[in-house]
C-alpha cells in the first residue's frame, strides 16, 4: 500500500482530545471547532493503526447527518482516488479501509435512529458523531455493548463529538457537565474520571478559523446570549423550566483560591433544615462593594439538630469559628431547631445570632436572579460594568452549583411553567436565598 498524505493539522483542543488515553472520550465543542474532522481522524487511526483488520462502527443520529457530515469530511481528507478505501452504500452501508500492513478494516456506517440496527456485531471501536443530537441514550448503551473484539491487548473505545446540550441530556449524565458533576474531576476546559474524558472547545479556541468567523455568528439577529453561550462558548444550555436561567459557570463560578484570605464586610450563614433530604448550611461573604460570594457549604443527610457528635450544632460551631458570621439565618418553619442551634452556639461562646430567615420565595428568587444578571452584565464588555451588586460562587461549593443548574419550576398540566419552584433539589437554593436576603 502506498503512503496516504493526510491534510490535517489539529487545533490545540483537538490535540488534547486525540492525546487523551481514556476509552470513552467526548469532544464537546462549539461551531467551527473541528468536531467532525476530529471524528474522522479517530476512525482513520482506529482502522489503520490501533485495530487493523478489525470491525469499527461510525454512527450519527440520522443517515443524512452521517453522510453529509462525517462521510463528506472523510472524503475531503481522503480523496476516493487515494486507493485507501471503498464505500458500499445502501441499507448495509460499509467502508473497507486498507491498512499499512496489507489488511482490510471494515467500518460499519449506521444511524442511531433505530438502536436495534446496531446489534449483532462485534466491534473494536466506535465513533458517535453529533452524539448530543441523539435524544435516546439507548444507542450509546448498545454501542458500548458491541465493543467486544479488537486487536489483542489494545483498548476498545468509543469517542463522541457534539455540542453541549442541557444538563439533563444523557450525554451530560454519562460524561458529566463539568467538574463536580456525576463525580467527575478536572477543570472547566477538561474533566472526567478513570474511564471518561470530556474535552471542551469553544469556537475561539480554533486559531485556524477566518478572522471574522465568530464575530459574524454573534452578530446574527437570531444569536441570543443563550445561543452564543451554548453553540459558540460550548456551555451547557439551561434546563427546561430552570429557575435561575442566568446562571453561567464561566461567569458566576470563581476559584476558591482567589477568595482565600479575603476580608469581608459581613458574613452570614443561610440554613435549610433537612434529614431524609439534605440539610444545608451555606456561608456567604459580602465585600465592600456589596457583592456576595458563596464561600463554603456544609451538606449532610440524616443529621439531627442537636448538640451531639452526629448533629448540626458542632458543624455550626465549626463554621462560626472559621468565618465569624454575624448570624445564622434559618428556615423559620422549625422554631425548636433555632432554639437548639442558639443554645449550642452560646455554649461554645460564639457570638453569632440565630434568626428567622425572610422566607418570601418569590422576592428571594428575584433578588438572587438580579445579582446573577448583574454579574453577567459585568462580564459582557459590550454592556459595560453596572452598579448593581452581583453574586458569585466558589468552585468548592459543588452542591450549590449543581442545584443552580437543576432548580426547576413546576410544570402545569398544559405544559407551561408556573412561577413556583419544584419542592425537590432545592435545599442549597433555599439556604442561599436566606443568606442573600439577609444581606439585602
Amino acid at each position: 500500500m502506498t503512503a496516504v498524505r493526510v491534510d490535517y493539522t489539529p487545533n490545540p483542543r483537538q490535540v488534547v482530545f486525540h492525546d487523551d488515553p481514556r476509552p470513552r472520550r467526548w469532544y464537546c465543542a462549539g461551531y467551527g471547532s473541528g468536531k467532525t474532522f476530529a471524528a474522522v481522524m479517530e476512525a482513520f487511526v482506529n482502522a489503520t493503526i490501533r485495530h487493523p483488520g478489525y470491525l469499527g462502527v461510525v454512527v450519527a443520529p440520522t443517515f443524512p447527518l452521517l453522510w453529509q457530515g462525517w462521510v463528506d469530511a472523510w472524503r475531503a481528507l481522503f480523496p476516493q482516488d487515494s486507493g485507501l478505501y471503498r464505500i458500499r452504500e445502501g441499507a448495509d452501508a460499509r467502508m473497507f479501509v486498507r491498512t499499512p500492513c496489507g489488511q482490510t478494516s471494515t467500518i460499519v456506517l449506521r444511524s442511531t435512529s433505530n438502536p436495534r440496527g446496531l446489534e449483532a456485531m462485534n466491534a473494536a471501536w466506535a465513533v458517535f458523531d453529533e452524539a448530543s443530537r441523539e435524544r435516546d441514550p439507548a444507542s450509546y448503551a448498545v454501542l458500548l455493548g458491541r465493543l467486544r473484539r479488537g486487536y489483542p491487548g489494545r483498548q476498545r473505545g468509543i469517542v463522541l463529538t457534539g455540542y453541549p446540550m442541557t444538563r439533563r441530556h444523557w450525554t451530560a449524565k454519562e460524561f458529566g457537565a463539568g467538574p463536580g458533576t456525576e463525580g467527575r474531576t478536572g477543570t472547566h476546559a477538561q474533566w472526567g474520571d478513570r474511564l471518561h474524558a470530556v474535552i471542551r472547545a469553544r469556537t475561539r479556541d480554533n486559531p485556524f478559523l477566518p478572522p471574522n468567523y465568530e464575530r459574524d455568528l454573534r452578530a446574527r439577529p437570531s444569536a441570543t446570549r443563550a445561543w452564543c453561550a451554548q453553540y459558540l462558548d460550548a456551555e451547557f444550555g439551561a434546563m427546561e423550566g430552570q429557575v435561575y436561567e442566568a446562571f453561567n459557570r464561566s461567569v458566576h463560578i470563581v476559584p476558591a483560591a482567589s477568595l482565600a484570605g479575603r476580608r469581608w464586610r459581613r458574613v452570614v450563614v443561610g440554613v435549610d433544615w433537612g434529614y431524609t433530604h439534605p440539610g444545608v448550611m451555606t456561608v456567604l461573604g459580602q465585600d465592600g462593594a456589596g457583592d456576595i460570594y458563596v464561600v463554603a457549604e456544609e451538606v449532610h443527610e440524616r443529621k439531627i439538630v442537636a448538640d451531639t457528635a452526629d448533629g448540626w450544632v458542632p458543624i455550626a460551631v465549626k463554621l462560626a469559628r472559621a468565618w465569624s458570621p454575624e448570624g445564622f439565618f434559618c428556615d423559620p418553619s422549625q422554631p425548636g431547631h433555632l432554639e437548639t442551634l442558639g443554645r449550642g452556639l452560646r455554649a461554645a461562646r460564639q457570638r453569632a445570632g440565630v434568626f428567622d430567615a425572610d422566607n418570601d420565595v418569590g422576592e428571594g428568587i428575584r433578588t438572587v436572579s438580579a445579582r446573577l444578571e448583574s454579574a453577567t452584565d459585568r462580564a459582557d464588555r459590550r454592556r459595560g460594568i453596572v452598579g448593581r451588586p452581583a453574586l458569585y460562587v466558589s468552585d468548592a461549593c459543588t452542591h450549590t452549583v449543581g442545584e443552580f443548574e437543576s432548580y426547576a419550576r413546576q410544570r402545569a398540566r398544559d405544559g407551561t411553567f408556573s412561577e413556583t419552584p419544584e419542592k425537590k433539589g432545592d435545599d442549597a437554593m433555599d439556604a442561599l436565598r436566606y443568606g442573600v436576603m439577609a444581606c439585602a
